[in-house]
């Protein structure tokens, strides 16, 4: 009797990450402080209000709008705001780029944008997340090395969504 051939069915899979980089820039123009490229964490109710439900075009799903800094020493989570946002003065709404790669390539990316201007009050930062508006669910954020912000100085922030899929 013959044997039976295995069959080999294909797997695909999709993975997202976070990344961001927030920079204090002085009045000059120079680097003051830079938390460098860091990795992110995805909350819980994240994953569930801003692309489950929006996949499945849910009543509660959410739209990244906006970010936020924060002097927390924690994540936000699904339940909390960044900890320790200080005041709304610390949301600021982001631009939105979206960079689709080549097409043998992988995947996508979503950028957002966001500037602090010199001239709010001095601060201290040390999280970051991006939200749909002020006082709700995070989507994503993390943490940074505590960092002083003089009231001369802005803050620029870079936060890339990177999405991929696999298929083997």
């Amino acid at each position: 009797m013959a044997r039976k051939k295995k069959v080999s069915h294909p797997t695909t899979g999709v993975s997202l990450h976070g990344f961001y980089r927030v920079a204090i820039v002085n009045e000059d123009g120079t680097i003051a402080g830079d938390s460098g490229v860091q990795h992110n964490l995805i909350v819980s109710g994240g994953l569930t209000n801003y692309l489950t439900y929006v996949f499945a075009a849910s009543a509660g799903s959410s739209v990244i709008g906006m970010a936020a800094l924060g002097s927390g020493s924690l994540v936000a989570t699904n339940a909390t705001i960044i900890p320790n946002v200080q005041s709304t003065s610390l949301y600021k709404t982001v631009s939105k780029t979206f960079i689709t790669r080549a097409a043998s390539s992988d995947g996508d990316t979503a950028r957002y944008l966001a500037t602090w201007a010199s001239g709010t009050s001095t601060a201290n930062i040390s999280n970051v997340g991006l939200v749909a508006t002020t006082g709700v669910q995070f989507f994503c954020g993390g943490t940074y090395a505590s960092s002083s912000v003089a009231s001369n100085q802005a803050i620029n922030l870079t936060y890339d969504v990177v999405f991929l899929a696999s298929a083997s």
